[in-house]
């Protein structure tokens, strides 16, 4: 006879099945499956009638939303209660631990108002303890918070009786797994919601972003791109995704690339950027600006590696063509002076020698004359076209002035095959240059030098080639002189010494004093202005007058780089009280024949007067007649944009030159300072007084300011008072003097 189980091992089993569940519902993950599963775990474990699980919704509804139990149940879901009702229906009913139970005997108008099911076949009440037909079980399904997410109700136990304690328990049990499951799936969609919107956002921000895009792969495949990458590199889309990185980047720029990609993969680096070109679908090449990133999950790889490239193809060559201006000449497209001289350096710097050929056009100032600038400007278009075509491969020609060209020929230092070179650019202007239906029969003066290990700059060697020039015209123009220290100024070591010594205080700020000489008006007397005059408070020698040292500055080249310091200076001194004692009083400052047609001038005075705050009408700039009057088309253009920023133009040394009038009558000139020549006799010289009183009236009738220098006595002020000159300036109005 099989003994009956006892009632320890229906126990055991009872709390299996229940683990069984309870590990059933944590392995679920979805919230429709977990609720369902809950609801039958109810009916079939607990043994109720019928189970139903009701959820607060995001509109404030309650929603059946899971059902269990005898078929026409199913009814009941999707039925919805507003949630005031369930609500007022848990606060009437009775506790019981955490579960509401209304009984039959309470007042049914507050469970009426939410969606219920009543069995058919419900039974009778047959006592105390029993289960009311009418009865009804809720438990409430709350968050951490305490805010309600649903409520388990159940119906119809299967004992007929009220549930017992151990039921209740699991009920509760049943009601806590439910309200976890609620809680964990409103965050997981609320997480899918935050991360549906980043991504879409991202990919709104991907696709319509201004600079191209694309998502690479760890090979550097192209997986996904936007429309500014396909416009800016002409390929359809599905094309670039068939394509790696490498494979769209200019073969030049591959290997560096794909160093710094590597790095990026190996965890040395998160980002890089560099300019890459890339190569359209035409052909042509674009010019990047190349961002690569990558992200990584919280373990450290490789999640997504994104690439930016912003197109930088108009701004390089907006770069390329502002490079090529400041390194070429406007004219003849030639290299200029900085070019030329960034080449010689580099030669010295590499111990290579390199030939130098000097080139001057002779009598160049008879076409500007006769026939005006733009004629000038052609002849040298054609002479550098001629020059050129002249040149073997390898050798550089380069325009450094007005009618001045260098060669630069590398690896070359025998002065016999230079000379040959320089037969070659003289027999280039064999056969006359026509000018405007004008033939013009033109010739080249040639000076000769080798740079090489004894040079310390290029200036050296550019002025030993020049000093050959300069011997070459001095015998008859149309000749090629070689450098000869003999023959040519030779250098001595004082003056070695003061060049270095002069390049030092420059480059250290040191020394250089800037002394201001009164110019006054000889009305009242009173100074109008200063002139700026440099002196140079030497370590060894003492302070040293300008014809002590501006002679070799000239020479040398080093009288640029000692204006731009005069100019900068100056415009700040202008501002000083102890010079001006605080009225609007300008200051004049000389600008070297070598300062004008390097296109640095109005650049230069730009940045003086936007470093001191100095107002352009307070700046003169004083240019000697000499230098004008040789000026390239290039210089004289430069002086008629330093007038429009409003800068005066003051005509020094007035009347020493041969083109005086000229000038008057094409350059902006404000200003006119008579020669001290035609002032220091004035008194005595009636020659010298007709001179000066024809300036002085020829001035007055174009609007220009004169002055005269170097007034020395009384009789010469009374002389130039009573010729009507404006101002003046020399020891017996003032001498020059240093701020302090």
């Amino acid at each position: 006879m099989v003994s009956p189980p006892r009632v320890s091992d229906l126990r055991r089993s009872w709390l299996e099945r229940l683990l069984d569940v309870v590990r059933e519902l944590g392995a679920l993950s979805d919230i429709d499956q977990t609720l369902n599963r809950i609801a039958e775990a109810a009916v079939e474990f607990l043994e109720f009638g019928a189970a139903a699980i009701n959820v607060v919704e995001s509109g404030g509804e309650v929603v059946v939303r899971a059902v269990a139990g005898p078929p026409d149940i199913r009814q009941l879901l999707g039925r919805s209660s507003p949630l005031p009702y369930w609500q007022d229906l848990l606060n009437a009913a009775e506790p019981w631990g955490s579960l509401r139970f209304f009984g039959h005997d309470q007042d049914r108008r507050v469970i009426d108002r939410i969606a219920t099911w009543t069995s058919d076949e419900a039974a009778s009440e047959t006592g105390p303890g029993s289960w009311h037909p009418e009865d009804s079980l809720f438990a409430p399904l709350f968050a951490s918070d305490g805010a309600l997410l649903g409520v388990l109700s159940v119906d119809q136990p299967a004992s007929g009786q009220l549930p017992d304690p151990e039921q209740r328990t699991v009920l509760e049990l049943f009601a806590n797994q439910a309200a976890v499951a609620i809680a964990e799936s409103r965050a997981r969609d609320r997480a899918e919601a935050r991360r549906w919107e980043a991504e879409h956002r991202w990919q709104v921000t991907f696709e319509r972003s201004p600079v191209g895009a694309a998502i690479l792969s760890e090979n550097g495949h192209l997986l996904q791109v936007n429309e500014s990458l396909v416009e800016m590199l002409g390929f359809p889309r599905e094309q670039l995704l068939q394509r790696r990185l490498s494979q769209l980047t200019h073969p030049d720029d591959v290997e560096a690339g794909a160093a710094l990609f590597d790095e990026l993969l190996d965890g040395s680096r998160d980002s890089y950027e560099s300019q890459k070109r890339l190569i359209h679908a035409n052909g042509q090449v674009v010019f990047g600006l190349l961002h690569v990133g990558v992200i990584r999950n919280p373990g450290g790889a490789i999640q997504s590696i994104v690439a930016q490239i912003n197109d930088v193809t108009q701004r390089k060559q907006a770069e390329d063509r502002l490079a090529h201006r400041a390194m070429h000449d406007s004219l003849t497209e030639l290299p200029n002076r900085t070019l030329l001289e960034e080449l010689l350096a580099g030669y010295l710097a590499s111990g290579q020698p390199a030939g130098v050929l000097y080139c001057d056009l002779d009598r160049f100032k008879i076409v500007n004359d006769s026939l005006g600038h733009e004629a000038g400007d052609e002849l040298l278009l054609i002479l550098s076209h001629r020059l050129r075509d002249a040149l073997p491969a390898g050798i550089t020609l380069g325009r450094v002035g007005g009618d001045e060209f260098v060669a630069l020929a590398p690896g070359e230092d025998d002065p016999r095959r230079l000379q040959a070179l320089a037969q070659r650019l003289a027999s280039a202007l064999e056969q006359p240059l026509m000018v405007r239906g004008h033939l013009h029969t033109a010739s080249l003066s040639i000076g000769i030098t080798v740079g090489g290990a004894s040079h310390d700059h290029p200036d050296e060697v550019l002025r030993e080639a020049d000093l050959a020039l300069l011997r070459a015209k001095r015998r008859g123009r149309a000749r090629v002189e070689v450098y000869d220290p003999t023959q040519d100024k030779p250098v001595t070591l004082h003056e070695l010494e003061l060049e270095h010594s002069l390049r030092s205080a420059l480059a250290d700020n040191r020394g250089l004093v800037p002394y201001f000489q009164p110019i006054v008006g000889l009305l009242d007397n009173a100074a109008v202005g200063y002139e700026a005059l440099v002196r140079w408070e030497h370590a060894e020698q003492g302070l040293l007058d300008p014809d002590d040292f501006l002679p070799m500055a000239e020479q040398t080249g080093l009288i640029v780089p000692l204006g731009w310091w005069m100019l900068a200076t100056c415009c700040r001194a202008a501002g000083d009280v102890r010079l001006t004692g605080g009225s609007a009083q300008w200051v004049a400052v000389n600008a070297s024949g070598s300062q004008l047609g390097r296109g640095q001038l109005v650049q230069e005075i730009r940045r003086g007067l936007d470093g001191s705050g100095l107002a352009p009408e307070r700046l003169h700039l004083e240019i000697t007649e000499s230098a004008l009057v040789e000026a390239s088309p290039a210089a004289i253009k430069e002086v008629h944009d330093v007038a429009e920023l409003g800068v005066r133009i003051a005509l020094d040394d007035f009347g020493t030159g041969y083109s005086s009038l000229s000038l008057l009558r094409d350059l902006p000139v404000s200003t006119v300072k008579i020669d001290r020549s035609f002032v220091a006799p004035i008194a005595a010289d009636r020659s010298a007084r007709a001179i000066v009183r024809s300036v002085i009236g020829l001035c007055q009738e174009l609007g220009i300011t004169t002055v005269a220098e170097g007034i020395e006595t009384q009789e010469q002020l009374t002389s130039v008072k009573t010729l009507g000159c404006n101002q003046g300036q020399g020891y017996l109005l003032g001498r020059p003097l240093p701020l302090g």
